[in-house]
């Protein structure tokens, strides 16, 4: 017997039993060698009857006492078995199965049994254990270790399953790891036939978990290496060499108000390393607001300088984008560093320590012939008839407000392609997916800004309106300033939400005497920075907005985020919209608000409200949505991985550092072992 015999040929596997495993996909000992089980039953230590509880997971040893088999009175169709059992504590449990009426028929009362389940409630107040799994006892060591459970069919047991899957886990050691074992020990796995064996049988949850762990590498290595593959038969273009000047930016990092934390270290010093060489860097910086993320962009846009390249600095809205121009003119200037703002109603030059007010044609003529080091824009930097001399670096802020034709404008077309640099505190589910998949590279700047407080986050819904109106009004009452979120500015009948307009006019009415101003994007642009400004001065108390405010509005007297209608905006937007407050040294925080009165949408909002982690509410997010098409323009779609899933960062990270030293021999060799194995799908096809 071999990995290549038919199941169909085992001995005592009947016909209609392997065309079961046929429905999964299984037609040989090797298919089910690399079939793995989505979970472990922990069937080595018993729990009493005496002791259990509602909701707890457990396995029990106990005797039976008696069986019944009945149809159910108010489901037609329905026979429920029930099974009432015993042990060493004289109390009792019942098993109740639904649709299952031949177990009366094979089980009898004295049988000892093994029973694993969830403990439940039934109505009348007695414990059960519904459509538990159950085994008899034998001299299989089976039932003293972690028991596998596989994905099935109607009519194929765990049992059958498992049977199959002891015959070829015996036959793992004829599979050759396509590791060397050096390469093996160094990283920290175990050996490709022993994570086989133990990820079906492990005899505790370690081995189970560096079974896992191996297994995960393989799939995570084998697609990155086909990603790596691809981008070098897609791809013929280089960046500029741009050096690390470290007298220069050293001198940088010293003149600074402020010391760096390690992790702005780290990411300025990764960003630096991936601009040194000619392969054109494709990195995200993520971090929480207030992280210090524009720091570490002017750091690499000053060394982009001293090599005579071109930096551009790009920001969703015309807030942000002067928030932005006023830091890094106070941050370069004093290194002569020359720079330009571009929106779409203003243009400024600031050199030699002064900013002028030009013509939007000055500013392009500037940047044509170099003149200019850092440009600071909106989408204004992206119209065709901007020109750069030496454009090195594109640095985009808060890109997931950015399309995907819009990122890759000032990218495309060129023979030397800049270096592009992404900012966020949420990414944004393709860039999670492109991450995953080798494509871009993350730093994460976990720190938190010095006597920065956690937001408190809640989820609030139709009932709760008195709740919501009186942390309003008790939040004005301390002197202190509210944003209100709403998805629309005027209302829908069709849609049933709040919108800006309406909320608007009844906070005004309800409260006459609280300042109460209104923001969306259809308003010109000076009325909207003049309700700001109007916030920051704190002559308003309340403002009511759209997601204009989403980024780039900076008031440390906000402590209090109201997001209307939460329900219709995505993970990654309410962990955005949450930033705007928590800025100041007060207490903070937000209240996620929904009509619909839907246990579906409440535990998705409190899945956000649940985690301040910026990266985490991507992968959530990332789950949801999908992470698109990686090389165009499709918005869903993840990766076909058996076991790695999007919380893999550090074994992906790990992967990346291992193909780093990897020569073109070596990896095709890779690809062709691993794929062999049969842990990935071979096909791919990233176009």
């Amino acid at each position: 017997m071999s990995l290549s015999t038919p199941l169909a040929k085992l001995p005592r596997l009947q016909p209609q039993i392997a065309k079961k495993f046929a429905q999964l996909g299984l037609t040989t000992l090797h298919d089910a060698l690399f079939t793995f089980p989505f979970r472990h039953e922990d069937w080595r230590q018993r729990v009493s009857i005496a002791d259990l509880s509602v909701g707890q997971e457990v396995t029990i040893a106990a005797t039976v006492v008696n069986i019944s088999s009945r149809r159910a009175w108010r489901r037609r169709g329905t026979t429920v078995t029930d099974l009432t059992v015993t042990d060493d504590s004289g109390q009792r449990l019942h098993a109740v199965w639904f649709n299952l009426p031949f177990l009366a028929k094979n089980l009898k009362t004295g049988d000892r049994l093994y029973l694993s389940g969830t403990i439940s409630a039934a109505k009348s107040g007695r414990r059960e254990l519904h459509n538990p799994v159950y085994e008899r006892p034998s001299d299989d060591p089976l039932h003293q270790r972690l028991v596998p459970v596989y994905r099935s069919v109607d009519g194929l047991s765990q049992r059958q399953i498992r049977l199959v899957m002891k015959q070829a886990v015996a036959l793992a050691g004829a599979i050759t790891d396509p590791l060397p074992p050096s390469d093996v020990t160094a990283l920290g796995l175990i050996s490709l036939p022993q994570a086989l064996a133990d990820i079906h049988f492990p005899a505790s949850p370690t081995e189970a978990k560096a079974a896992v762990d191996r297994l995960k590498f393989d799939e995570l290595l084998v697609w990155h290496l086909r990603l790596l593959e691809s981008k070098q038969q897609s791809t013929g273009h280089q960046a500029p060499v741009i050096p690390f000047h470290e007298a220069e930016i050293r001198a940088f990092v010293q003149h600074l108000p402020f010391a760096l934390t390690n992790d702005q270290r780290l990411a300025a010093w990764q960003v630096l390393q991936d601009m040194a060489s000619a392969a054109p860097m494709s990195r995200l910086v993520q971090g929480d607001v207030g992280s210090g993320k524009t720091v570490v962009a002017a750091l690499v846009a000053y060394n982009t300088a001293l090599s005579h390249y071109q930096a551009a600095f790009i920001a969703p809205t015309v807030v942000l984008a002067n928030q932005h121009w006023q830091t890094l003119t106070a941050m370069l200037g004093k290194h002569e560093t020359r720079l330009a703002l571009l929106t779409g109603d203003s243009a400024e030059i600031f050199s030699a320590g002064t900013a002028a007010n030009v013509s939007r044609r000055e500013v392009l003529e500037a940047l044509a012939v170099g003149t200019v080091d850092l440009i600071v824009g909106t989408h204004a930097v992206l119209h065709g008839d901007v020109v750069f001399h030496r454009l090195g670096l594109v640095i985009v802020d808060e890109q997931q407000r950015f399309g995907v034709d819009q990122r890759q404008t000032l990218i495309a077309g060129r023979d030397a392609v800049p270096h592009f640099l992404s900012l966020t505190a949420t990414p944004i589910p393709r860039s999670l997916a492109l991450w995953l998949n080798g494509i871009l590279l993350i730093s994460a700047i976990n720190s938190k800004p010095p006597g920065r407080l956690p937001i408190t986050s809640s989820v609030y819904g139709p009932a709760d309106r008195l709740t919501v109106d009186r942390a309003i009004t008790d939040t004005v009452a301390r002197g202190e300033q509210v944003y209100v979120i709403t998805p629309l500015i005027e209302e829908s009948d069709s849609l049933g939400v709040r919108a800006a307009t309406g909320e608007h006019e009844r906070l005004t009415e309800t409260w006459p005497h609280v300042r109460v101003g209104l923001l969306h994007g259809t308003m010109p642009a000076a009325n909207r920075i003049a309700v700001l400004d109007q916030f920051r001065r704190h002559e308003l108390d309340i403002v009511v907005s759209t997601t204009v405010i989403e980024v780039g509005v900076d008031v440390p007297n906000a402590t209090l985020m109201v997001i209307e209608g939460a329900e219709r905006f995505g993970l990654a937007q309410l962990h955005q919209l949450r930033g705007r407050v928590g800025r100041g040294a007060k207490p903070s925080a937000c209240l996620f608000v929904t009509d619909r009165d839907d246990p579906t949408v409440r535990t998705r909002l409190q899945q956000v409200a649940a985690t301040a982690d910026g990266f985490a509410i991507a992968e959530l997010d990332l789950q949801e949505r999908g992470g698109g098409d990686l090389y165009g323009q499709r918005q869903s779609g993840l990766p076909a991985w058996q076991l790695a899933t999007l919380n893999d960062r550090q074994l992906f990270n790990q992967v990346q550092s291992y193909t780093t030293g990897l020569n073109d021999q070596t990896r095709a060799r890779l690809i062709k072992s691993l794929a062999d194995s049969a842990t990935v799908p071979p096909e791919f096809h990233p176009e």
